[in-house]
């Protein structure tokens, strides 16, 4: 074989090698970072680990996901943002509620709240979008911006929210708020006492998880974890968070 039939059967191989690596990469999850550890001191104290996902973090994927274990930690729920406001779906919501119930991670969605827009249109919203899908764990409301209306009327809003979505799905959301902003504006309403809370504060401890009622800690939004190319919230829930999240269908 001459030099130009050798340089046409190279070329050859090599094109229907790198076809083969596009089937492969379209057809299967794609093939994201892995990494050896959390990225950041994961706190000893509370039991699961958890983080929450939006379409900020990309194509995720999951089966490199609930393969990671440093230390014995894993990661054992995720929550997904579903909804914003009264329009807004999170356009990773369905390919991360699928990859998450296909790999065993425990998931529920969350809508990101919007005081200023109608809390019964954004619950039906949220209800809508999101609940056709498969999940295992309350929903969860994200409220951390006033958006230039008073304490009272987010308060007010707030409370016409949870009870409409449990009135839809016969399931209460978990509130989900950082430290500050649940002592300025939730901690005082006369409804505060009554809920479950997540919240977030950046810091080697949180003293708010001292409360019965607040079950998860989001410690850190630098978290790194296979399969996933962007910095990660990490949260640490109390061993109870199961047994009082879990749905039981």
């Amino acid at each position: 074989m001459n030099w130009k039939g050798k340089l046409f059967s190279l070329i050859s191989i090599f094109l229907i090698g790198y076809l083969g690596y596009l089937v492969v990469k379209t057809d299967g999850p794609p093939a994201n970072k892995l990494f050896f550890d959390f990225g950041t001191h994961v706190p000893d104290k509370y039991g699961l680990l958890g983080i929450d996902v939006s379409h900020y973090q990309g194509q995720i994927n999951w089966e490199q996901l609930s393969d990671m274990n440093v230390k014995n930690d894993s990661i054992e729920f995720a929550y997904i943002k579903a909804t914003e406001g009264t329009a807004l779906v999170d356009d990773q919501m369905q390919t991360n509620i699928n990859g998450a119930n296909k790999q065993g991670v425990s998931a529920g969605f969350y809508h990101f709240f919007r005081p200023q827009e109608s809390a019964i249109k954004q619950a039906d919203f949220f209800v809508e979008k999101a609940y056709k899908y498969n999940y295992q764990l309350l929903p969860v409301l994200d409220v951390e911006v006033l958006d230039g209306v008073s304490k009272k009327q987010l308060q007010d809003s707030v409370l016409i929210f949870l009870n409409h979505v449990e009135k839809r799905i016969e399931e209460r959301p978990i509130i989900y708020t950082n430290a500050n902003f649940f002592t300025e504006n939730i901690s005082e309403s006369e409804w505060a006492a009554n809920e479950y809370y997540w919240i977030a504060q950046y810091a080697t401890s949180c003293e708010l998880m001292d409360e019965e009622n607040v079950l998860i800690w989001q410690f850190s939004d630098k978290g790194t974890i296979s399969g996933i190319n962007e910095k990660v919230d990490l949260n640490k829930a109390k061993s109870k968070f199961f047994e009082i999240a879990r749905i039981k269908k």
